[in-house]
């Protein structure tokens, strides 16, 4: 067993935010060894020739499975000791419900990355690799109403952010937002 649970960084944003970006970017400036998992590196390892020929529902039931499994692989990597940042938005509930039960006894840092939604529409025009209203329709991921940091990447690029991250770490206290936000959900 490891001497210590790792650390979880969670970036939490709409898609084309900047999330991606403002991970590589923190890898250098953190001073410990930590893993980048982006919950797309988990889908960019699914099969897309069987993937293709899902309807609606296998699709949807599909994500739920690789969601859930993605939870479990970043709450596997930090049990072993390794500390993680997620690249994951939390667009629905349940996500947010499952990751609270998955990482109880997990340090997370929520940071919430923040964008205009007028530039939001623009870097999806020029990625091309997202279909245009992919952030619009991520609306929820804000709707938990908590997060320890909040960036925002409309008007600051990904290095300043990372670094301001890097720089408010130490002085998030406890309890954290998923703390506050499992006590929340406890006490109702």
């Amino acid at each position: 067993m490891p001497e210590r649970r790792g650390r979880i960084i969670l970036l939490n944003g709409a898609s084309s935010s900047g999330k991606s970006s403002i991970g590589r970017a923190m890898l250098p400036l953190l001073p410990d060894p930590w893993f980048l998992v982006p919950v797309d590196a988990i889908g960019a390892m699914r099969s897309t020739v069987h993937t293709r020929v899902l309807d609606d529902a296998e699709i949807s039931e599909m994500l739920r499975r690789t969601r859930l499994g993605y939870h479990r692989a970043v709450a596997a990597l930090a049990g072993a000791g390794n500390d993680v940042i997620m690249d994951y938005p939390l667009s629905e509930r349940w996500r947010v419900g499952d990751l609270l039960d998955t990482l109880t006894g997990y340090d997370v840092t929520l940071v919430e990355v923040r964008c205009a939604q007028e530039e939001l529409d623009r870097r999806e025009r020029v990625r091309g690799d997202r279909p245009v209203g992919l952030a619009r329709s991520q609306t929820q991921v804000y709707a938990h109403g908590e997060s320890d940091i909040v960036v925002d990447t409309t008007n600051t690029d990904a290095n300043e952010c990372a670094t301001a991250i890097v720089i408010a770490l130490p002085e998030v206290s406890s309890p954290k937002a998923f703390d506050r936000l499992r006590h929340r959900r406890d006490t109702k």
